[in-house]
């Protein structure tokens, strides 16, 4: 089972407003995603519809991935980069901080398995005999 990625550092928006998007995305088939993003209102959903898109190429460059059409985005992995601080000046000689944040974004993209025809058996918990 191949896979493809695209990495993007250092994107200057907050972890807090990628998540959401993230989220939305994750586990998709690599249009669907592609199509949510385009559609999306959000100044994330263009950072990361640029990213999904990066990483579909890669697909297409990977000889062991068949085709665009059976990828499915399979992690969406967020960190929070460093954070660059500067100081605005206020009144009575006072300093307040400003976090300029950062993120790392990766997107994992795997070929989706066809099933072979065999349901897999549920597990069952095993009960322990009560001794009462």
């Amino acid at each position: 089972m191949g896979q493809a990625s695209a990495l993007l550092r250092f994107e200057r928006v907050s972890f807090r407003k990628m998540k959401p998007i993230a989220d939305l995305i994750r586990g998709k088939d690599a249009d669907v995603a592609e199509k949510l993003l385009v559609v999306s209102k959000r100044r994330t959903g263009r950072i990361m519809l640029k990213l999904l898109r990066s990483a579909v190429a890669n697909a297409d460059d990977n000889s062991e991935l068949g085709g665009a059409d059976s990828l499915y985005v399979s992690r969406v992995d967020l960190g929070p980069g460093p954070t660059a601080k500067r100081a605005r000046f206020k009144a009575r000689g006072r300093v307040a901080l400003i976090r300029h944040r950062t993120t790392h974004v990766r997107i994992v993209l795997e070929e989706r398995v066809e099933d072979d025809g065999r349901k897999a058996e549920a597990r069952r918990p095993v009960k322990e005999e009560s001794k009462a």
